[in-house]
């Protein structure tokens, strides 16, 4: 089942601690699955029709294993976000200004550019994030809607997911995806779009931060 829907992810951990076992996913059908935060209704027929030939592979100690070992992993998420948080907190970086981006993909993004210098314009910086124009236009994305393997694999995660949630919470980001898929780009391929006019935006602020900040 994780390569339905991942290993780590906040919707696995919940489907797994409501619903350890194959019967149990069966028993609460689409309608009670459906109502799990981010679990799609594609991912909900997939897991619904592998379930039937799980049944009895599980028992009720291995449930009670999972559901320990998911504790722990939330334990240790929760311990590192309060850390990157505190972290993000006290660099005060203008990122986290950027609708949408709050202090867990801020720290990744920053972490992964360094240095804004090294970049002399937004294209290097989209090139070093693997979202330059030989990628996005052709529409080289897997099955799974991940980019193929190219440039920083963190940064262009960071990006795309930043993206997305731009794509909820800003207006002018929700508009630019409209337009985009109005003009008939697949839903993915759109999202790099998105990508690409956010590392715009992310270039020309941190660099405007680090001038104000270096004539202090």
């Amino acid at each position: 089942m994780d390569k339905i829907v991942g290993k780590h992810s906040e919707y696995t951990y919940q489907l797994l601690t409501r619903y350890p076992n194959p019967q149990k996913r069966i028993e609460a059908g689409f309608d009670k699955l459906i109502e799990i935060k981010r679990l799609t209704a594609s991912k909900i027929q997939d897991i619904l029709s592998v379930a039937p030939r799980s049944i009895g592979t599980t028992s009720p100690a291995r449930e009670f294993e999972i559901i320990e070992i998911i504790k722990h992993y939330k334990r240790l998420i929760d311990k590192a976000e309060t850390c990157v948080n505190d972290l993000m907190a006290e660099f005060n970086s203008v990122i986290t200004t950027v609708t949408g981006i709050g202090g867990r993909l801020g720290a990744v993004i920053l972490a992964e550019i360094r240095n804004i210098h090294a970049f002399d314009n937004p294209a290097q910086l989209q090139a070093f994030a693997g979202l330059d124009s030989s990628i996005y236009q052709s529409g080289q994305i897997d099955l799974a809607g991940r980019m193929i393997k190219r440039g920083s694999p963190h940064l262009r995660w960071a990006l795309i997911q930043a993206a997305k949630a731009c794509a909820r919470f800003s207006p002018a980001f929700k508009a630019y995806l409209k337009t985009k898929l109005e003009q008939g780009k697949h839903y993915n391929v759109a999202i790099i779009h998105l990508a690409k006019k956010l590392i715009r935006t992310l270039f020309y602020i941190l660099k405007k931060s680090c001038h104000l900040t270096n004539k202090k």
